[in-house]
């Protein structure tokens, strides 16, 4: 390989010297001691639209030059893919974007990258992160390749209609295609997202969920009873399709809660009740979807947004942004949310209400010692939480479970009854915890 290298470097050298230096030195610039083995369409890419012009030649004046001199050594390599991106009209105006200012640059970088099929797009079940673990940063260059060898066969067509899922397609079959061990690339990612999850430093309270570590990888399958626990949202949804009155300072119309309360039997005091805050299932469902940013006010009416529409049409769509929604707070709500939902899960091993063991705990009480050996503390005196403190901070998450039947009877936050997740509750509370656990803070 290196013959070839040369030989081709000498073929080129006979007819510019300048040019075959310069080549030489962006080939090794970009194969860094690989070989021509190591050359990928997005590596070349790389070099070209911000490498080139951000590290490797500081005169705009050269880049045009250092470009062409590589796309006549790849013609020369028999390489016509890689030497047609180096003289491309792209790299010309990604290039006269950067002499423009830095941030064109990158912006024009960007999106030729998107463009141009080898970016990695994101999936339903993956959204690639900015700070990448060694299991991701393989998995992303490896599926940047396979989707280089899809676009050369002719399976996935840039820039045609319906290009886009087919990239999406030929993605999600790479990154799940199992190895012989049975581990896919996209488990690989989840696994190491998971690991630095349960070991966050500003996040100790999480060490009590290692032991259902393989099973927050894993996540759960979308219940089959999951329309029947979705139920009370989807209803509010309709209602908001249509739109919901509001009272003057913001509450859901008085007929409304009432006609909901028939609907569903929801025990109220008083019965019937006056308002929104008789409830406890439509606060909590009110709230919900306003987290979920699937209403909005008009005036005094709530609304549908176009998210709220998409949920309202997919049950799998509305399962998994209901599961998400507990995990989107910050700071001790969110830790104490998570302690919950673990010490439940721990608490239900077989998936199903066990009422044998009718212990005499406390769920909130058990939080509260978790997080406190944790180092949390109350969020405005700085003291150690109390237990009041706790339950104050999970009612509006327990109700939620409590209306979703997720947990068996009623009063979870109460003293005395077994605390133990429904089959439903059980497969809400991993999926809350999957996702949060493999979502990345930050993504590209």
């Amino acid at each position: 390989m290196q013959e070839t290298v040369a030989s081709a470097l000498a073929q080129l050298a006979r007819v510019d010297p300048t040019a075959a230096q310069t080549a030489q030195s962006a080939l090794d610039t970009l194969v860094t001691g690989n070989g021509l083995e190591a050359l990928t369409q997005r590596a070349v890419q790389e070099f070209c639209w911000h490498v080139l012009p951000v590290r490797f030649a500081a005169d705009s004046s050269e880049w045009n030059f250092v470009a062409e001199s590589l796309g006549s050594l790849f013609r020369l390599l028999d390489l016509p893919r890689y030497a047609e991106i180096c003289v491309s009209q792209r790299t010309t105006e990604v290039l006269v974007a950067y002499s423009v200012s830095h941030e064109n640059g990158v912006a024009a970088y960007e999106r030729n990258m998107r463009s141009s099929g080898i970016d990695p797009p994101d999936l339903p079940e993956l959204t690639w992160g900015t700070a990448l673990g060694r299991a991701e940063i393989e998995a992303h260059h490896a599926t940047s390749a396979a989707l280089e060898l899809a676009i050369a066969a002719g399976e996935v067509r840039p820039g045609t209609r319906g290009w886009r899922a087919a990239q999406e397609e030929r993605a999600r079959t790479f990154l799940t295609q199992p190895d012989p061990q049975g581990h896919s690339r996209l488990d690989r990612i989840r696994q190491e997202r998971v690991a630095e999850w349960l070991s966050s430093r500003s996040h100790p309270h999480r060490a009590h969920l290692l032991p259902l570590r393989g099973q927050i990888v894993s996540g759960a399958e979308i219940p089959h009873d999951a329309p029947k626990a979705l139920a009370p949202v989807q209803r509010l949804l309709d209602y908001a399709d249509e739109g919901i009155g509001l009272t003057q300072i913001g509450y859901i119309s008085p007929t409304v809660v009432r006609d909901l309360c028939a609907e569903f039997d929801w025990a109220t005091t008083p019965s019937p009740p006056r308002s929104e805050t008789d409830v406890m299932q439509i606060i909590a469902l009110h709230k919900l979807l306003r987290n979920m940013r699937a209403v909005r006010r008009s005036g005094r009416r709530l609304v549908l947004t176009r998210r709220g529409r998409q949920l309202h049409d997919s049950i799998d769509d509305l399962w998994r942004a209901v599961t998400e929604s507990v995990l989107v707070t910050n700071g001790f709500e969110q830790a104490a949310t998570e302690t919950l939902l673990g010490l439940l899960l721990l608490r239900s091993p077989r998936s199903e209400v066990t009422p044998s063991r009718d212990e005499d705990v406390d769920i909130a009480e058990e939080a509260r010692v978790v997080l406190s050996k944790a180092g949390w503390e109350h969020d405005t005196t700085g003291d150690i939480p109390q237990t009041s403190h706790v339950r104050s901070v999970l009612i509006t998450v327990v109700w939620l479970l409590e209306t979703l039947g997720c947990v068996g009877g009623r009063d979870l936050l109460g003293e005395g009854r077994s605390k133990r997740l429904t089959k439903v509750g059980r497969a809400f509370a991993l999926t809350a915890i999957h996702v949060s656990a493999t979502t990345p803070s930050a993504s590209i």
